[in-house]
């Protein structure tokens, strides 16, 4: 795994050696990864029919890069399985946290959409989603 974090800073143009360049690593996935759930983020924001649990800002300090929200008028399942045949894999459900889910008074009943950026996730990727989810209007 150090080897690893170590080649990856490396190759992102970090010029250093042992605990830095995992530091970097760390760093250039973590920027990497807001710049992924803002793009997401932004486009959630902008349609009226969409509730994005929790905090709808990408900031790092507040949010890691998974991001849950519901379509007014459509179901969570329905959604997924449509994304799934784009080849886009994004989950639905409560995520062993039902209570929460229950409490949250959500507008349909099976769950909340799930998407996780991580660091080998592209902004093409990013866009195809947002393009797939662009086709799910109530």
């Amino acid at each position: 795994m150090l080897g690893y974090l170590a080649a990856f800073a490396e190759a992102h143009g970090a010029n250093t050696a042992g605990r830095a360049a995992i530091e970097a690593a760390f760093k250039i996935i973590a920027t990497h990864e807001q710049d992924l759930s803002e793009r997401l983020l932004a486009y959630l924001r902008g349609r009226e029919d969409v509730t994005i649990i929790g905090a709808d800002s990408a900031d790092q300090a507040i949010r890691v890069p998974t991001i849950s929200f519901v379509i007014e008028g459509a179901s969570s399942d329905a959604i997924v399985r449509e994304i799934d045949k784009t080849g886009i894999g994004i989950r639905f459900g409560d995520f062993y946290s039902r209570g929460l889910v229950d409490g949250l008074n959500l507008p349909n009943g099976d769950g909340v959409i799930r998407v996780s950026a991580v660091h080998y996730n592209t902004v093409e990727q990013m866009d195809r989603l947002i393009a797939a989810l662009e086709c799910v209007r109530t």
